[in-house]
C-alpha cells in the first residue's frame, strides 16, 4: 500500500476536536479540501482502545469513526477561516451499510464528502475502507449546529 505523508497528525487532530486523548480515533489527515477529507488510523489496534468491549470493536463503532472525520473536516474549515468552531451534533444517520470488518485491519481509511452545508447544518457522505480498499462502513450523516446567538 502506498503511504501518503499526512497533512495533519494525531497531535494536530487531538487539539482540533473535542474528542481528545484515547477518544480521538484518527492518526492523521492525508487529504483535505473545502468539501472532502481523507483520514487514516491504526489506533483501533490498541487492546486498550476505549470503544472496545472484551478486546473487540463493534461494527456500530465504525459510525463514530465517520462522525469524527466530519468533526475534523469542520474544525479544519474553521481553522482556515480563523472562525471559532461551532458545536455540532449528530442529528441523523441514513443509508448505513456495513461490509466485512475485522478489527485487526491494518489501517482504516475514511473518505468523507460534504454534500450540503449552511449555517444550521451539514450533510456528509462517509465511507470507511480497510487497507485493501474493501468497504467496511458507509452512510450519510446530518450534523446540526444549535443557534448560539444570545438574545
Amino acid at each position: 500500500m502506498l503511504m501518503t505523508e499526512p497533512l495533519y497528525t494525531f497531535d494536530d487532530i487531538n487539539r482540533l476536536i473535542p474528542h481528545d486523548g484515547d477518544m480521538c480515533l484518527w492518526d492523521s489527515v492525508i487529504a483535505f479540501d473545502e468539501s472532502t477529507i481523507q483520514c487514516r488510523t491504526q489506533r483501533h489496534l490498541s487492546q486498550t482502545h476505549p470503544l472496545k468491549t472484551k478486546g473487540r470493536l463493534s461494527k456500530l463503532h465504525l459510525i463514530e469513526f465517520g462522525a469524527q472525520s466530519i468533526a475534523i473536516h469542520g474544525g479544519l474549515l474553521h481553522q482556515q477561516t480563523l472562525k471559532i468552531p461551532r458545536p455540532g451534533y449528530l442529528a441523523s444517520l441514513k443509508n448505513i451499510n456495513f461490509g466485512t470488518f475485522n478489527d485487526q485491519t491494518l489501517y482504516i481509511h475514511c473518505f468523507s464528502n460534504q454534500i450540503m452545508a449552511d449555517d444550521q447544518s451539514k450533510l456528509y457522505q462517509f465511507e470507511l475502507t480497510d487497507y485493501e480498499h474493501q468497504l467496511i462502513c458507509s452512510g450519510r450523516a446530518l450534523v446540526v449546529h444549535p443557534d448560539t446567538q444570545e438574545d
